[in-house]
């Protein structure tokens, strides 16, 4: 009857497990980039799941990947340049992105500072330029979707970060968001979101950074960065299907451990 119960419950969490693995993942990393003229070349890498993600041709390159050191926020680089392209919507494209959840384990205020370093020249006839966007997602509604939701929805690859913007400019303070731009003449760049969670909620960063050019360069490969001003009680939200593995794992190690202790146990009643 014990071997039956056992069965039943293993059966049930490695269902869990697949029907999990379906679930969005909390994390991703994106990297692209484009060269309409002269080149025609358009190249793509990562997704929703990955850690890390990169791209590189003649005229652009562009990365995406976490940082262990700081809390597993993302570290995003791109870098094009613009070579006789004849109109400004041919210019040369790099782009990286990523999203990640957390989780505050305490009620707090969270302070995200962002700084973007880069170097942009302009040749006469185009422009050239880097953006980036970081924005938090949280509030009651927070999730992480496949499907679509509404209000505040930022779509990834078929993901959906579904909820709110909670965060605040310190730059820009009529802003819910981050927006910085270089466009020749600032090198480096800083801003921070401040944002209040509650124990036990979760929230959403995703960050995106753009280099654009079209006779001229654009390079912010010395990077988009982000950390927390103070990470206690701040933890990443880990894949469902790993969490699930886990719990097959320690379910396991438990019916081993009682199973030596029958053994255990038998071995002492037969020698008695």
């Amino acid at each position: 009857m014990q071997y039956t119960k056992r069965l039943l419950v293993c059966v049930a969490l490695l269902a869990s497990c697949f029907t999990e693995a379906y679930a969005a993942p909390p994390q991703g990393t994106k990297a692209s980039g484009s060269d309409l003229e002269p080149n025609s070349a358009f190249l793509e890498d990562g997704g929703p799941g990955s850690s890390s993600a990169s791209v590189s041709f003649s005229t652009f390159r562009a990365e995406a990947s976490f940082d262990a050191q700081s809390t597993f926020l993302p570290i995003l680089r791109a870098e094009s340049e613009g070579q006789d392209a004849t109109f400004d919507d041919d210019r040369t494209q790099a782009e990286a992105e990523a999203y990640q959840v957390f989780t505050s384990s305490i009620a707090q205020t969270i302070r995200l500072d962002i700084t973007l370093d880069s170097v942009v020249t302009n040749g006469p006839e185009g422009t050239s330029g880097v953006l980036s966007n970081v924005y938090v997602i949280g509030g009651s509604g927070f999730e992480v979707s496949d499907t679509f939701c509404s209000p505040g929805q930022f779509t990834f690859d078929g993901v959906y970060l579904c909820g709110s913007r909670i965060a605040q400019s310190e730059l820009k303070p009529s802003l819910n968001w981050s927006n910085l731009f270089n466009g020749g003449d600032s090198p480096s760049l800083t801003d921070a979101l401040t944002f209040d969670v509650s124990a036990g909620e979760s929230f959403g960063i995703y960050a995106k950074l753009s280099a654009g050019s079209f006779q001229g360069t654009a390079d912010a490969f010395n990077t988009l960065s982000l950390s927390f001003e103070d990470d206690t009680g701040i933890t990443v939200v880990p894949e469902p299907a790993s969490g699930c593995l886990l719990g097959m794992v320690l379910l396991g190690l438990s019916a081993v451990s009682r199973r030596q202790q029958r053994t255990i146990v038998a071995g002492a009643i037969a020698k008695s």
